[in-house]
């Protein structure tokens, strides 16, 4: 594993960017921005398809005002950022943003990161590093059937303030051909997380049950053993301890009477009604805690959607009461501009911390 402990940020800037109240609330983000193959500038009219590949000099400040556009975010998860990439987003987003990753090919600046950008003027790091979705974690590496070397990137942040608590936040990207990679990931990182979060809460001598946040571009809708295995309350066949989660889409509580926006999050650079949109893209909890269920078998507990909602708990208290999927094309803004920013959509939660 790739793993750091950075610096406390500079006083004197740590304070002129303090917000000036504190939330029991924190708002996420994830998308896919699409990595920068290249493609050139758009076509002469007569030729151009509007939900075309455009160039990413072109996506990338409509993604970035997509994200912006309805609140604050505190954390974002962004997949296949190549490195100059990366500057662009840090860029747009500006100062009030760090960020921490690394390349997937090399664990340095070498292909695709998974970054995870955090709002410093509510957090500061307290731990990153990143493990290879493989059987070899701790070193550049490509896991069972996967096409390519795949990442996650794991952070833990402190909310700065007298006693600050922590928050666990998990980027990843599964692969897109390895179908047994992406079931394997799942399990991989069910039992890395659980082994990071209780060795930094053991550091820092934390006893309270704090949030854990896992996005991400799964490549795995939701019929797979990739996404399966993730939300599976069944502990490991390894015998290892494990968290696992709770996909937000199905565990909105509160005002909101359901999912915003549209179901599928990936739309490929196509029409809609694309024979090959899907729902890939997560924001999920982590639940420590098995759901406790009297003489019924498992599939007829799953079966039961409504009551596992209801009794499902994530980590801690918190529950999810926002959630949105923000689209991805433009009809035409102030510009003229046309197309789809990316082919992924955003999706965007708010966690809050129930009442004790």
């Amino acid at each position: 594993m790739v793993t750091r402990i950075d610096p406390l940020p500079d006083a004197g800037l740590a304070k002129s960017i303090i917000k000036p109240t504190e939330r029991d609330r924190i708002n996420v983000a994830t998308v896919n921005v699409r990595y920068d193959n290249g493609t050139k500038s758009s076509l002469p009219p007569i030729f151009d398809n509007p939900y075309r590949e455009k160039p990413w000099s072109e996506r990338k400040t409509r993604l970035i005002d997509c994200l912006l556009s309805i609140g604050d975010i505190d954390i974002i998860g962004f997949q296949e950022v190549l490195h100059d990439q990366l500057s662009d987003l840090q860029d747009l987003l500006g100062d009030e943003y760090g960020h921490v990753g690394v390349g997937r090919d090399d664990g340095k600046e070498s292909g695709e990161y998974s970054p995870i950008f955090y709002d410093r003027r509510i957090f500061e790091v307290v731990k990153w590093g990143t493990i290879w979705l493989s059987t070899t974690p701790d070193i550049p590496s490509r896991g069972w059937d996967a096409a390519l070397p795949r990442i996650a990137t794991l952070l833990t942040l402190r909310k700065i303030g007298k006693n600050g608590k922590l928050v666990h936040a998990i980027n990843t990207h599964y692969d897109h051909l390895g179908i047994k990679a992406r079931a394997e990931s799942s399990l991989l990182i069910r039992s890395q997380i659980y082994n990071w979060v209780k060795q930094i809460e053991k550091e820092e001598k934390i006893k309270e049950k704090n949030p854990i946040i896992l996005f991400g571009d799964f490549n795995s809708p939701p019929e797979e053993k990739g996404y399966k295995n993730i939300t599976s309350s069944k502990p490991l066949l390894s015998n290892q301890s494990s968290f696992y989660f709770l996909d937000s889409f199905n565990h909105l509580f509160g005002k909101q009477t359901r999912p915003y926006g549209p179901e599928h999050t990936y739309t490929d650079f196509a029409p809609p009604g694309s024979k090959n949109q899907t729902r890939i893209d997560f924001i999920m909890l982590g639940a420590d805690n098995l759901p406790k269920y009297q003489k019924k078998g498992e599939e007829e507990i799953l079966n039961e959607t409504s009551n596992l909602v209801e009794r499902a708990s994530a980590r801690g208290g918190w529950k999810v009461d926002k959630y949105a999927c923000l689209d991805n094309f433009i009809e035409g803004d102030s510009d003229g501009w046309k197309g789809r920013w990316s082919d992924h959509r955003v999706v965007r939660i708010s966690i809050s911390k129930t009442s004790q």
